[in-house]
């Protein structure tokens, strides 16, 4: 498509290093704005591109006479390599046994089968000939998984081989990841049902279930809605939720290098053309923007947008050392940054929440805001210095926002964002046009 609702649109695809695949992206005459948008986790291209023509199509829908007098605008679609891979939570039990789980519905996968599916699933992710060895090495290890505590190590390494710990940091304890007994670290993933908490369990009940530790949402099959959990005995649970994390952090490492290496230096060929950079993230695609906007070196970015974003709720915190705090303290938004939040997006309210269990704390709150894993696109902005951080709504188009430049606006989305996808809504883009009038 060449353009979404009379506005120009280019895409910019990169590879999972953030190399582009050609220097294509060409901007009309005449330009003022370039709006950046990227999805997250578990969308290829399809339904990327879907996303931003229902995006802005409702973005054309609520503009207002003479809202942004003088502007022209352009759209570039951000594709990158976010792989579809379904999971849930897997729990160490049999369904209904436990004290918190009655009615979640997940299907019993006591099955070495059920395992090697996943495995082979995660091929393609993994494409590379040596990664994809070590996932048939790994298979070999299953049957010793139970008894062996050298199969549990050798397993756990394995998985980590596959990945870069360079992208490891404590705010979703991939540093513990890395660092620990791999046969430690497998028994801190052995949850019990027992150890559900309750907002889990009422969560399996309604809707389309969220999958544990970020790395995308259950679909719901015909007829009925996804389990939240899966079953396996003892050490097969932990087995799966590792598998989960590690797919988890591979697209976390790809959203930032993407950022980092492909968009940052396109926003910075693009500012020469423009007057003013809108950055716009959903899920991981909120990781994307940042980190462009963390390594970029032009002042043309005027607002960044992070709808429901998918990394750490202290990723900007000053005192928690944010991945991301140079955006705040190199001022690189020279306008608003807008934060939608929800509870009713268990996708993010679940994965960094569930990082707690790679350390073995079973005690801490569940997902909110003083739970030190906790999610952008749960809780917002947390943990930022005074004044940086302004806390409102999202509101109803045709309502009034005060935004100020260089502030972070945490808006409760409750009323109109029902879950994890749920971000394509008029509410939404009507605050990003509110955003560019700022």
């Amino acid at each position: 498509m060449n353009d979404i609702a009379g506005i120009p649109y280019v895409e910019a695809q990169f590879d999972k290093n953030g190399r582009p695949a050609s220097d294509q992206v060409v901007l009309p005459a005449g330009v003022t704005d370039v709006l950046i948008i990227s999805h997250g986790w578990n969308n290829n291209k399809t339904r990327a591109e879907e996303l931003y023509r229902k995006f802005f199509e409702n973005f054309a829908a609520v503009a207002q006479p003479n809202d942004l007098p003088g502007r022209s605008f352009a759209i570039v679609g951000v594709i990158w390599p976010s792989k579809e891979y379904d999971a849930s939570v897997a729990v160490s039990g049999t369904p209904g046994t436990g004290q918190g789980a009655a009615g979640l519905g997940g299907a019993n996968g006591d099955s070495i089968d059920a395992i090697e599916e996943k495995l082979d699933q995660m091929k393609e992710v993994f494409t590379e000939p040596g990664q994809q060895q070590l996932l048939e090495e790994a298979k070999a290890l299953l049957p010793d998984i139970e008894e062996k505590t050298s199969a549990r190590l050798e397993f756990a390494n394995r998985m980590r081989s596959l990945l870069d710990p360079g992208a490891a940091t404590k705010d979703d304890a991939s540093d513990s990841f890395f660092k620990d007994d791999g046969n430690e670290l497998m028994k801190n993933l052995k949850a019990d049902e027992d150890d559900l908490d309750e907002e889990i369990a009422s969560a399996g009940t309604g809707g389309g279930a969220s999958l544990a530790l970020g790395v995308g949402t259950v679909a719901p099959p015909e007829g009925g809605a996804a389990g939240l959990v899966e079953f396996f005995s003892g050490f097969k649970a932990a087995v799966v939720n590792l598998l989960n994390y590690t797919t988890y952090y591979e697209m976390k490492t790809r959203a930032g290098a993407v950022g980092r290496n492909g968009v940052a230096p396109l926003i910075d060929k693009l500012a020469t053309q423009v007057q003013g950079i809108h950055l716009i993230g959903h899920s991981f695609g909120g990781r994307v923007v940042a980190a462009a906007a963390v390594h970029s070196k032009n002042d043309k970015i005027k607002s960044m947008t992070l709808v429901q974003a998918a990394f750490s709720q202290n990723g900007f915190s000053k005192g928690e050392q944010g991945f991301f705090r140079g955006v705040v303290d190199n001022q690189r938004i020279k306008g608003p940054v807008l934060v939608t939040h929800t509870p009713n997006d268990r996708a993010v309210g679940f994965a960094y929440p569930l990082a707690s269990r790679i350390v073995g704390d079973k005690t801490m709150a569940f997902g909110d805001k003083d739970d030190m894993f906790g999610a952008m696109g749960r809780n917002g902005a947390q943990k930022m210095e005074a004044g940086e951080t302004v806390i409102g709504e999202l509101l109803p188009v045709g309502s009034s926002y005060a935004f100020q430049s260089g502030k972070f606006f945490n808006l409760e989305a409750s009323d109109f964002i029902k879950d994890h996808n749920d971000v394509k809504g008029k509410e939404i883009t009507y605050l990003l046009r509110k955003a560019l009038a700022a």
